[in-house]
């Protein structure tokens, strides 16, 4: 039976960073990792390692960008970002990684589009899913997607 994974814990707690290194040098893991490189936010290719720097720069036009509280991250790369998943979805890989569920795609952006079609298809698709949940969000995530606890498992940065 296909199970939802779903990694937990703070904000800055190392979830990104335990994943970047546990998908070094595998072949057989697609999706798409949000990491920090000098202060600044990327999404990270996982399959190809092409990262796209997600926050905005100046210049950037206000159409260009989405704002969440006090970051201001650019449309084109979570559009990029949602194809890199969709593609991902498609492969044969052994896990396919969401990182991450935040209040942008629980408000229907940011990754929204490919993760809700996942997420919502989990047991239908050849790969282990594994998503991204901050700790002080999963009770908004079950909600939102309806999860179905048996068919989920739980691992979190305190394990």
């Amino acid at each position: 039976m296909k199970k939802l994974l779903l990694y937990t814990g703070p904000v800055k707690s190392g979830k990104s960073s335990r994943l970047l290194s546990f998908v070094q040098n595998k072949k057989d893991i697609g999706g798409i990792l949000s990491i920090v490189i000098d202060k600044k936010k990327y999404l990270y290719n996982i399959s190809s390692g092409e990262k796209r720097l997600l926050e905005a720069e100046p210049g950037d036009s206000e159409m260009e960008i989405i704002n969440v509280g006090s970051f201001t991250f650019k449309k084109k790369v979570f559009e990029w970002g949602n194809e890199v998943l969709k593609k991902a979805a498609q492969k044969k890989y052994s896990y396919l990684i969401i990182d991450e569920i935040g209040p942008l795609e629980l408000a229907g952006e940011g990754l929204s589009p490919a993760a809700n079609e996942i997420i919502r298809n989990f047991s239908n698709n050849a790969q282990q899913i594994i998503v991204v949940v901050r700790e002080s969000l999963l009770n908004k995530f079950l909600d939102h997607f309806k999860i179905d606890n048996s068919k989920t498992e739980y691992f979190s940065t305190d394990t």
